[in-house]
């Protein structure tokens, strides 16, 4: 291990004296990555054990502001241009839950924004390949592309509604193997 700067030596004692990131950084001038990074050489935890983790429903509620016409913005923490918070121990993408409650199940692809309003976060405003995707209005040809382009069978049936023996069924006729499912 490298020798300890003064810096880190304080980031250091300050982690261990239960302090979060943002307190660290207010007091000491370093960035995040730095102390981070401290953390890391140190093997020292990232969560304040005397205060409980929030549910996601709590972390939502904190940091998600209803906007008017359905639209939900961003008031939370962000990893380059993702909204994402933590909570019971991990980390989630706000995008990747609001579509997931929304749908009712996992995105196919990346998650973009289908409205006009920059970051908003409403399910119904989230869209994933399948979404963007053009859908033929015959159900079997609906089927069929997407199944070429990769989504579970769960996806399939969330998607457009059908069973998992139509979906099958042309799998089969395709000769293709079935997808992850849920």
């Amino acid at each position: 291990m490298a020798a300890m700067t003064t810096t880190d030596h304080a980031i250091a004692e300050l982690i261990r004296a239960n302090l979060t990131a943002v307190e660290i950084r207010t007091l000491t001038g370093v960035g995040y990555s730095r102390i981070a990074q401290v953390r890391r050489e140190h093997q020292l935890p990232t969560a304040r054990p005397d205060r409980p983790s929030r549910t996601v429903d709590e972390a939502l509620a904190l940091y998600a502001e209803p906007h008017g016409d359905g639209h939900v913005r961003w008031n939370g923490p962000m990893r380059g241009r993702a909204p994402v918070f933590e909570a019971q121990g991990r980390r989630y993408s706000a995008r990747e839950v609001m579509f997931r409650r929304h749908h009712g199940r996992a995105q196919l692809g990346n998650i973009c924004t289908a409205c006009t309003v920059p970051g908003c976060i409403a399910g119904a405003h989230l869209a994933d390949r399948i979404a963007r995707t053009p859908m033929p209005t015959n159900t079997n040809a609906a089927i069929t592309l997407l199944i070429e382009i990769g989504a579970s069978d769960w996806q399939i049936v969330t998607h457009l509604d059908t069973t998992a023996a139509a979906i099958t069924r042309i799998r089969q006729t395709l000769n293709s193997t079935p997808g992850r499912t849920r």
